[in-house]
């Protein structure tokens, strides 16, 4: 597990909103950890006249490997909507499953998603964060 310790320099911070900036820096910050799919222990937030501290402890060093399902278009759709399907999965029709439902019968495929290292997400994170804070 990783620890991330981010420091953001400011003018000065008048007392009267100092909480209200680190509550919001604790918020965001958990919000887009939770976007990205990154789980963490514990996250801390500090504040001084002239800078916003959050310290995030048990990061992962990468995300989860995801399977997920999805479902596609009816058996008997047109060619066209069974093609768009495809073309979004990224396969074959010899590697889409039929199913029954109460619906009808749909196409299903089983779709793979690596992980990714959680030092490429931060980058996006912490630029996302920093746009979000009032």
């Amino acid at each position: 597990m990783a620890e991330l310790l981010l420091e953001i320099l400011s003018e000065e911070i008048p007392a009267r909103m100092q909480l209200r900036a680190v509550t919001d820096l604790r918020r965001i910050f958990a919000d887009q950890l939770t976007t990205y799919g990154l789980t963490f222990e514990n996250c801390q937030t500090f504040v001084t006249p002239r800078r916003l501290v959050v310290v995030i402890d048990g990061l992962p060093t990468q995300t989860p490997d995801i399977s997920e399902e999805r479902r596609g278009p009816r058996v008997n759709s047109p060619d066209k909507a069974i093609q768009g399907f495809l073309d979004s999965v990224s396969c074959e029709l010899k590697d889409l499953e039929k199913r029954k439902t109460k619906k009808g019968e749909f196409y299903f495929i089983s779709v793979e998603k690596k992980g990714q290292q959680t030092s490429d997400i931060l980058t996006e994170l912490i630029e996302a964060v920093i746009l979000q804070l009032p």
